[in-house]
């Protein structure tokens, strides 16, 4: 590469330890805020999520586009004392309405769907945690980023 006559000099950063884990908490929190969670939860009530149309219909109203089916369902169990990690996922969930304490125990339903409209990003995934067929939580990242 040539800038202004002289040749472009590439730098490269390399984290280790706690400093790599700070980063991609950092990045995964970042892209958390970011990317999802345009809509709010419903203060009564919340959302339904029973169905896969439930489901698809709160991502698109949410602006996100999905394919039809999910790429993995399995049963997670909301902590009952949240790590540090999870006190931040919460909080996200909290800033779009949804708060994870309301659940800490009990066992829900993960459903993981792939994003077809995210620009620049062909991979990013949408989770949703469903409890008592209601959507408690989720997010939407690249497979690379997700940490719970």
């Amino acid at each position: 590469m040539i800038m202004n006559g002289r040749e472009g000099m590439t730098v490269t950063i390399s984290f280790h330890g706690k400093k790599r884990k700070l980063m991609f908490l950092a990045a995964t929190v970042l892209a958390a805020v970011v990317v999802f969670f345009v809509c709010t939860a419903h203060a009564s009530g919340g959302i339904p999520g029973a169905e896969n149309e439930d489901r698809i219909r709160f991502l698109h109203q949410c602006g996100w586009q999905v394919e039809e089916e999910p790429l993995s369902v399995r049963e997670v169990t909301i902590p009952k004392t949240f790590s540090k990690v999870y006190q931040q996922y919460n909080a996200l969930n909290q800033q779009a309405g949804f708060d994870l304490t309301k659940s800490a125990g009990k066992v829900c339903q993960q459903y993981v769907y792939h994003v077809t409209n995210y620009a620049g990003n062909p991979d990013v995934r949408a989770t949703l945690l469903v409890c008592q067929k209601r959507i408690i939580g989720g997010t939407c990242l690249p497979p690379h980023w997700m940490v719970l």
